[in-house]
């Protein structure tokens, strides 16, 4: 029956996509739209009227976001979002094998604290509860943003140690335009894309395709057998593929309709660890099948904006003969008002949700339902400090989850034509409720209580530009404190969810990036450091030998650095990470840390009107023997190649 539901889905989506980009021509006003030009150190920025309400990242004054740059997307187009924070972010990243499951941690926090969203629709299974960054595509996007520390006040449930934001957006370049990329690598891994783009001025379409392999025939030393002895590893190999399509129509001079559809299929083989290496009747596969659709409408009357959206969510995994399936449907609404000299900004909205599970070990009459309702409020209080707040709340079934209120504040003592000095602080409580699998895998778990957290953080910022150099540094401090953690912990023969009483996560974060011209040359520098001690304060055992010690899987030090050389049309880049020691599950069972190098170039070829981008990348130069989660191996010194052809 959900194959039938989700088939008339679809096609009610397609259909009302493709309708409102031919048939409502008609109710549109044909004026071109008035575009904001910015001037910011010779450099012009053209940007589109706003369409929407303001992102929630504009009311986190107090925190620090990190915005992918355009050119930084691009060059990794042909990489997974692991791939992707793992070159260019210190953040943490749990990986079982190159290509194979990762799962993001920031400030210690678990993975399924971190929400990941497309165009505001989550990308968790609601099932897990978490997001797995080796399946998500870094070729559909065209803007991230990542908020360290997230806010469940802005972003929803789960924002607990933080927030990736992924966005898709029309470029209104009359004509037909578009991309095919394609890479190759050591271990046979392949990646195809091509994206097409048309668009009138008044509706854009967009359609992108994908395709990667790799076979990860790599060789590991084998850290389980006397001597060590070099091997090959099995069974880690994968095949993914991928489509989005997307339409948009303008249908006013500050209004826009737009559909988006994308489904990616992910067919992988689950890399053993390194004992069970030789051990073929051990091996094993799984099948991943995600679908998501929207139909959306924004606009703007004059100090008034807002948008609604219909969203359609299917995922399918198929491991062995076990079937883990949910399909979402879920409306939202919201509205901003922003005064003249924008002082002053408030936004609110409401959203409700419906998942529907199909998994053999729940109860067939397991479903849940989910409602927020959430006010953000930002105001320049004095000419040079900004204030913002805000406050959700929810309802969602068989669990209770607290108010979730906000508050940031920015203050900026100095600030000239070239210097800018910042002061914030931000204060949270989020909350996280159980996932689908904590609540009814192998029983009904109504025990378990939503995890909750109390989040509060400061950090100065420093921006400093020349005709010839820049720099930007920033340091942060943060406390937070999660109660009611949710682990699983064995229960006699069986392992059940509980919940833990408390668990402390404090630390801080320090980044500094600086360029200069040399010569012809534009050279940069970049430093990225993260402190972040995650202990287990209050157990559920009086007992317990691991209060008080770092959580399994935490490296309390992390650093990336780099270096960059850019000269028309060439770039060069080397970058560092260091990642420190890690307990295991057993608190007295430390990993090494390890230092992995990486160096690149690239090159932009003009040939006739034909635009090339040719990229090369050695990755862990050294050849670096590690593990990331104890007995997976991964890959030692391994190449990429990859060339973008825009037109």
């Amino acid at each position: 029956m959900h194959k039938l539901y989700a088939l008339f889905v679809i096609y009610f989506f397609y259909a009302a996509g493709l309708f409102s980009a031919a048939g409502i021509s008609a109710y549109g006003q044909h004026k071109p739209d008035t575009t904001l030009r910015v001037r910011l150190d010779s450099v012009t920025i053209t940007t589109e009227t706003r369409r929407a309400p303001l992102p929630g990242r504009a009311f986190a004054v107090g925190t620090h976001i990190i915005s992918a740059s355009a050119g930084s997307i691009a060059e990794s187009a042909m990489s997974s979002l692991a791939d992707y924070f793992r070159a260019e972010s210190s953040v943490y990243l749990k990986e079982y094998g190159k290509g194979m499951s990762s799962f993001i941690s920031i400030r210690g926090t678990s993975s399924s604290h971190t929400t990941v969203s497309w165009n505001g629709m989550s990308l968790a299974l609601p099932t897990m509860g978490q997001t797995d960054l080796s399946h998500i595509p870094v070729y559909f996007f065209d803007k991230m943003d990542l908020h360290i520390g997230g806010n469940a006040t802005l972003y929803g449930d789960g924002s607990i140690g933080g927030n990736i934001s992924l966005a898709t957006a029309p470029r209104w370049k009359e004509g037909l335009s578009g991309d095919i990329t394609t890479s190759v690598g050591s271990f046979s891994t392949l990646f195809t894309g091509a994206t097409v783009r048309y668009s009138n001025l008044k509706t854009e379409s967009r359609t992108s395709l994908f395709r990667g392999s790799a076979v990860n025939l790599y060789a590991f030393e084998n850290n389980t057998k006397l001597g060590r002895p070099t091997e090959f590893l099995n069974n880690s190999g994968y095949e993914n593929y991928g489509v989005l399509q997307e339409i948009y129509r303008k249908t006013g001079k500050s209004s826009l309709l737009n559909f988006n559809l994308w489904y990616l299929d992910f067919n992988r083989e689950i890399q053993p660890s390194v004992a069970l290496n030789d051990r073929p009747e051990t091996f094993a596969s799984i099948y991943d099948k995600n679908f998501r659709a929207s139909l959306s409408y924004s606009g703007l009357l004059s100090k008034l904006s807002y948008a609604a959206r219909l969203s359609y969510a299917y995922d399918h995994e198929r491991y062995k003969e076990d079937i883990i399936a949910a399909s979402r449907v879920l409306a939202s609404a919201e509205a901003g008002y922003s005064t003249g000299s924008g002082r002053v900004s408030i936004k609110g909205g409401i959203s409700a949700e419906h998942i529907s599970p199909q998994v053999d070990s729940y109860a067939d009459s397991v479903t849940e339902r989910r409602a927020y309702i959430y006010l953000l409020a930002k105001a320049a209080i004095i000419e040079n400090i900004i204030a913002s707040a805000g406050v959700r709340y929810g309802m969602v079934t068989g669990s209770e989850i607290p108010i979730m209120p906000s508050f940031d504040i920015l203050y900026i003592p100095l600030k000239t034509n070239n210097t800018q000095l910042s002061f914030r602080a931000a204060a949270s409580v989020s909350s996280k409720v159980p996932s689908l699998n904590d609540r009814y895998w192998g029983g009904v778990h109504s025990y378990l209580k939503s995890e909750s957290s109390k989040t509060a953080e400061g950090g100065i910022n420093l921006s400093w530009y020349s005709s010839n150099s820049s720099l930007d540094m920033f340091v942060t401090a943060y406390t937070s404190e999660v109660n009611d953690w949710i682990r699983w912990l064995p229960a006699g023969n069986v392992w059940r969810p509980q919940n833990v009483p408390e668990v402390t996560s404090k630390g801080g974060e320090a980044g500094a990036m600086f360029t200069t011209g040399v010569g012809e040359w534009k050279i940069g520098t970049g430093f990225n450091y993260n402190l972040t001690n995650v202990v287990m304060k209050k157990s559920l055992r009086a007992e317990d030998p691991s209060v008080g010690y770092q959580l399994a899987y935490q490296p309390k030090h992390s650093w990336r650095a780099s270096v960059t050389a850019d000269k028309e049309p060439f770039s060069l880049f080397l970058r560092v990470a260091y990642t420190g020691e890690r307990t295991t599950l057993d608190i007295f069972d430390l990993l090494p840390s390890y230092l992995l190098t990486d160096i690149g170039a690239s090159a932009k070829i003009n040939i006739n009107k034909y635009k090339f981008i040719l990229n090369t990348t050695i990755l862990n130069l050294f050849d670096t023997s590690y593990q990331n989660v104890k007995f997976y191996a991964m890959p030692k010194r391994h190449w990429q190649v990859s060339v973008r052809w825009n037109f």
